[in-house]
């Protein structure tokens, strides 16, 4: 039961750090006009993708010694969106 309790604690930890960045990131895309782009929609959608699906995997091998690893995967994937959306508009000269 322990085991299960740490795994929700984990599971809503990461979801909520990885939902509020990408709702963060989605703001950001939308504000630099973005959205417009055909070229760079495919990125979006990818990076939504994977920060919704991310907090189950890491949840799932985020304990004891790979505790670690998942939480610098986790600071990784929040820094890669939240300025990916400068680096796009930056590249696609927006």
């Amino acid at each position: 039961m322990r085991a299960i309790a740490g795994f929700l604690i984990r599971l809503v930890g990461y979801a909520l750090a990885l939902g509020i960045a990408a709702r963060i990131a989605a703001g950001l895309w939308v504000q630099f006009g973005l959205d417009g782009s055909i070229g760079l929609q495919p990125l979006h959608d990818a990076g939504v993708e994977v920060l919704l699906g991310a907090p189950l995997a890491l949840a799932l091998f985020g304990f004891g010694a790979l505790r670690g690893p998942a939480l610098f995967i986790a600071t990784f994937l929040i820094g890669a969106a939240l300025t990916a959306p400068f680096a796009c508009a930056r590249f696609a000269g927006i």
